[in-house]
Order: structure tokens, then C-alpha cells, then sequence
């Protein structure tokens, strides 16, 4: 039903009533949220993709200086491990290099080294404190070298004392047998002497 506003009865408050449900609907489409604004596109970082990773020389290093060894070249597998040790100093492997050189200096095939000298390249790997990777194991080989230089030195004590005893021996034996021949030879002389005479 609609209803004028501008005639009849009940024209004011027809128009109260109208009045009052536009002021509402605004009221009301006023109170309607509005849209929120658009939002900002996330920008999500694009991590660049990973570079190859670098691979080390150390291992093709070791592997060539460990087949030097198998063939008796000590010194060429030194060689090759000191010069990776200095390129790379102060690295893991550069220290892992310093460890296989006083390793490989202990083995009991390499006879071209003195256990002074392999105790001051063990020394000098375990200067680098307990964070170097094989610490453990170098102060163990350390304790086996100082251990067979320590034999070695008893052994050749012993063996010294026991030739000075045989030396000491021999002599007694070749003075005991010259004592021997000049008393066989004196008793020879007596015996002439005193045999009758025809």
C-alpha cells in the first residue's frame, strides 16, 4: 500500500513513518562495513637457486699422497701433503693435511725418518689446541712413538751391553787360549828338557 505523505489523515505521521525509514536505511547502510581496501600483493622473496657446491681438493690430495706411500715414495707423498697443507693453512682440511703428514711419518715402512722428527710434526698438529679435528688420535700416536723410541733406545742399550759382553767374552777366550799355548809350549820344553838323553 502506498501512501501519500502530502494528503489526507494521518499525513504526519505517514511522514514521520517515512522519515524515519530513510534516516534508518541510511543509518543503516551506514553501519555495513566497507570493503577493505585491496590488499598489497605479497612479495615473497625468490631465493636464488644454490651454486654447485665447490668441491674440495682434499681428497684426491690424500688419495695421491697415500698411493706414494704404498709405493715406498714417502717423500713425494710429504711432498704432496705439505704443499696442500701451506695453500690451505688454517683449515680443516689444511689440519687434516698436518695430521696424515706425521702419520704417514710414523709408519714403521718409512725408514728415511727419525722419531725426533716425527714428535715434532706431532707436536706441531696438537699446538692447534684440542679443537683440531683428530686430536685424540695424534695424542695417542704421539704416546705409540715416544713408547717405540723408548724401546728402540732400551733395545740398542741391551744389545750394546750384550756385545760389549761378548767382545768382553771373546777376549777372555783368545787370552785364556794364548795362556793355553804358551803353557802347551813351556810344558813341551820342560818335558824335552827333562827327557833322557840317548
Amino acid at each position: 500500500m502506498i501512501i501519500d505523505i502530502r494528503r489526507g489523515r494521518g499525513g504526519a505521521a505517514a511522514r514521520r513513518f517515512a522519515l524515519g525509514t530513510a534516516l534508518l536505511g541510511t543509518v543503516a547502510a551506514g553501519c555495513r562495513p566497507r570493503p577493505a581496501p585491496p590488499a598489497e600483493p605479497v612479495r615473497r622473496e625468490v631465493e636464488p637457486p644454490p651454486l654447485a657446491p665447490v668441491l674440495s681438493p682434499w681428497p684426491g690430495t690424500l688419495a695421491t699422497a697415500l698411493r706414494a706411500a704404498e709405493s715406498g715414495r714417502y717423500d713425494d707423498a710429504d711432498r704432496t701433503l705439505l704443499e696442500f697443507s701451506l695453500k690451505h693453512a688454517r683449515s680443516p682440511e689444511g689440519a687434516e693435511s698436518d695430521f696424515w703428514r706425521a702419520l704417514l711419518k710414523t709408519d714403521p715402512a718409512n725408514n728415511n725418518v727419525s722419531a725426533r722428527e716425527q714428535l715434532a710434526l706431532l707436536d706441531g698438529y696438537l699446538g692447534n689446541g684440542p679443537t683440531a679435528p683428530r686430536y685424540a688420535e695424534a695424542q695417542i700416536l704421539r704416546r705409540i712413538v715416544e713408547t717405540s723410541d723408548s724401546t728402540r733406545a732400551l733395545l740398542a742399550a741391551v744389545r750394546a751391553s750384550a756385545e760389549a759382553r761378548e767382545k768382553a767374552r771373546d777376549e777372555e777366550i783368545r787370552r785364556l787360549n794364548d795362556l793355553y799355548d804358551r803353557t802347551a809350549a813351556e810344558l813341551d820344553r820342560i818335558k824335552r828338557r827333562l827327557a833322557p838323553k840317548p
